[in-house]
């Protein structure tokens, strides 16, 4: 299997940043962003990444409100606060070295087994399996394997599966781990795989029984509640605008407007409550956004106000300040106001 793949990686594999460099950094930073990111849409965010945070050390010595800034856009920012706080906690428990272990890794935040995997195999060459959505996919053909993939069940065979094939020189431990994902990204995808080209197409128990297109078997996702939310971009006489950073929960540390999880009936009179006099109200529109487990679906107004006071907790803003604030997507529907 092994010799199969390594020659169809080495032809075919694409020219990505992390894999000419395949230092732990790179690798760790490239898989903790891909955890919910096609890859096409990382590459400039990863790139951009790298650029202010080169190093552990630097994005270890950094802010995270300045993580969070050079994160902004890419959605799912529990990653950038555990990706911050694992260099933290890596520089301070292991100084210039690594953990060397799945389990030292896994203890790390925002690391779990896949991740850990990758980065052993990848970075180190440790004999540790990597099993990604790829892998996954990619084992249910090759073993015919109608069980749901997104089981433990499955997981447990893949890991089982690729174990079973790993290289005993340890040096060809990150093209194998590497070449199974890429096979699995680019010829044995969900739709249309390319069975022609796969160099395993011989050892695939799924493509002899014709099966190929009803594999992998993967359960239905329960849908995610939709919050209502009224977005309200508050300006102060002066057009600066109103901002509240989250200090907990989802969209921690990020910068928002003001948001209430309802519809508001009286706007004016909302705000008159916290002590604003409206003297212009203008509806932005609807936008709906997408989290992993809710959707918001918002509704916004720019409402000018006569005073120029903040809560508690708020801050006014001119939108030359706003752009170098760690705001999340959502709020940038309606930032070009």
């Amino acid at each position: 299997m092994y010799n199969a793949l390594s020659r169809w990686y080495d032809k075919n594999k694409r020219p990505l940043p992390w894999r000419a460099e395949a230092s732990p950094y790179a690798v760790l930073v490239s898989e903790v962003m891909a955890q919910q990111t096609r890859l096409a849409q990382l590459l400039p965010f990863y790139a951009r990444f790298m650029a202010h945070f080169p190093t552990l050390a630097a994005l270890a010595r950094s802010d995270v409100s300045e993580v969070l800034a050079v994160w902004a856009g890419m959605g799912y920012y529990s990653r950038a606060r555990n990706l911050h706080l694992a260099a933290r906690t890596i520089r301070e428990n292991y100084g210039e070295q690594w953990p060397a272990t799945r389990q030292a890794w896994e203890a790390l935040p925002g690391i779990g087994p896949y991740t850990a995997g990758a980065i052993l195999s990848i970075a180190f060459g440790q004999r540790e399996a990597a099993i990604d959505g790829n892998v996954l996919r990619l084992y249910a053909r090759l073993e015919n394997d109608p069980t749901d993939i997104s089981s433990g069940t499955a997981k447990l065979r893949a890991t089982q599966f690729v174990t079973a094939y790993m290289p005993q020189d340890s040096r060809h431990m990150p093209t194998f781990t590497q070449a199974l994902m890429e096979l699995g990204a680019m010829l044995c995808t969900p739709k249309n795989p390319r069975c022609a080209l796969c160099p395993l197409a011989y050892m695939c128990k799924a493509r002899q029984n014709h099966t190929v297109h009803t594999l992998p078997v993967k359960g239905k996702k329960k849908p995610s509640p939709v919050i209502p939310l009224t977005v309200l971009l508050i300006f102060s006489p002066e057009g600066k605008v109103l901002m509240h950073q989250r200090e907990a929960g989802l969209l921690e540390s990020m910068w928002v407007y003001y948001l209430v999880e309802d519809a508001i009936e009286d706007i004016p009179a909302y705000l008159n409550a916290l002590g604003y006099t409206v003297h212009a109200l203008e509806p932005l529109g609807s936008a709906r956004h997408a989290f992993t487990h809710r959707i918001w679906q918002m509704n916004a107004f720019a409402v000018h106000v006569r005073e120029s006071h903040a809560p508690e907790g708020y801050r006014f803003f001119t939108p030359g300040e706003t752009q170098a604030l760690a705001v999340p997507a959502a709020m940038k529907y309606f930032m070009s106001v």
